[in-house]
């Protein structure tokens, strides 16, 4: 396969410039292949990648990679000692490092004409090694590394989500503070922005429009990895999160109006015992 290194679509296409995807590298000889994706952050700039010659030179020494605006990038190779020499490299486009790296793996058969499928251990069987083929294999797997950040994610916030719950239960309050509630709220809303908005994980590739051959793979992967149940879950534990929440800032706001009161109260009282002590003084 010719090597596609920097292919990016025209700025004109996605203002201000940041193409979905950029290509680098080429894929190696082989018909079998081991397919790495990575969550390296919140975002890649895909604007800078081609231009990065060192990012280049290791991306063509690792084997073909894309490189996902959302923060995810996928590598085509025989071997996998040189991907953590790339990920170094590339993080010097990341913006926001995820702490800790979410990994999924696949291997793919390149069968050289013959059926697409999904084996029951997973092994994926391409008829060709075409780009658009690879990109949809790619994506897949982008969404779905995806998918698993945010699935541990929201396992999180729902652990950190019970003892505040039992607290309301047994003392009828939460004994929380409104940075520690905002916190939450912000979590939970970014978490679900990045899967339903940025990736948009639950949603059909924009690639099966110029290339609608594909559907019936993407409809294999699709079901394979379970993206569609797996973002119709996450949706549903997104919204419960958020009814969750809403509550936690009406009690914030309860407390920080309380307090406000009191602070009022407390003004008021200082002021009176001035005026008396001026009274008495006077």
């Amino acid at each position: 396969m010719p090597e596609v290194g920097g292919r990016a679509q025209p700025a004109t296409t996605k203002p201000p410039g940041w193409p979905d995807e950029v290509a680098l590298g080429a894929l190696p000889p082989g018909e079998k292949l081991i397919v790495h994706a990575r969550h390296l952050g919140t975002r890649i700039d895909t604007r800078g990648l081609a231009g990065d010659i060192v990012l280049r030179e290791l991306a063509a020494a690792a084997g073909l990679t894309f490189a996902f605006r959302y923060g995810v990038a996928v590598t085509f190779c025989t071997a996998a000692e040189r991907i953590p020499a790339l990920d170094i490299a590339l993080r010097a486009h990341v913006q926001e490092p995820a702490e800790h790296q979410e990994i999924e793996t696949a291997s793919v058969l390149l069968t050289g004409g013959g059926k697409e499928r999904v084996d029951d251990d997973g092994v994926i069987h391409l008829a060709d090694e075409a780009e658009p083929r690879l990109l949809l294999v790619a994506t897949v797997l982008a969404h779905s590394v995806m998918l698993s950040r945010d699935e541990l994610l929201v396992s999180e916030v729902f652990d950190t989500s019970v003892p505040l719950v039992a607290d309301l239960q047994i003392n009828g309050k939460a004994r929380l503070s409104i940075p520690e509630v905002m916190r939450m709220v912000g979590g939970v809303l970014a978490a679900r922005h990045r899967v339903m908005g940025t990736a948009q994980a639950g949603e059909r590739p924009d690639l099966l429009w110029d290339h609608p051959d594909l559907d019936r793979l993407y409809t294999r992967l699709e079901a394979e990895y379970e993206l569609g149940e797996r973002a119709e879950v996450l949706e549903r534990k997104f919204g419960a999160l958020g009814d969750f929440t809403e509550v936690l800032l009406d009690i914030a706001q309860d407390k920080r109006a309380v307090r406000l009161e009191v602070a009022i109260i407390a003004l008021i009282a200082v002021e009176l015992l001035l005026s008396i002590g001026k009274a008495v003084m006077g």
